[in-house]
């Protein structure tokens, strides 16, 4: 028991004082979550049509800066959207890119399951 008195002589009120308010407003902070968060976004409401505008908007720039440095691109994004999306059939060649070889690996992998379906070694 003399420990304990000598113990809590020692401690000093004003060091137990701080520790007791800088855990009580931390703890009281985060309930209310009065430091809120400065850095949270604040987003705009955004419709398809805007997307799709950025997106061309996006890709026309990159297309440029591209160009710039010498470099030919298939915008697809900026230019055949608007025909793509008249006719299904071209908008779906033009996102499986149907129009473009085939690479060889994938030829060859193919030409691998075939055989070892078929049975062939």
């Amino acid at each position: 028991m003399n420990r304990v008195i000598s113990w809590l002589n020692s401690i000093r009120l004003r060091q137990l004082i701080t520790v007791l308010l800088v855990s009580l407003t931390v703890f009281v902070g985060t309930a209310f979550d009065l430091h809120g968060n400065p850095l949270q976004a604040q987003a705009q409401k955004v419709s398809a049509s805007t997307k799709a505008e950025r997106i061309r908007e996006d890709a026309e720039k990159s297309a440029k800066l591209l160009a710039k440095e010498g470099i030919q691109v298939k915008n697809q994004a900026a230019g055949s959207t608007q025909e793509a999306s008249k006719n299904p059939v071209n908008n779906i060649r033009a996102k499986l890119n149907l129009d473009e070889p085939i690479d060889p690996g994938t030829k060859q992998v193919g030409e691998e399951i075939k055989d070892t379906l078929t049975g062939k070694d």
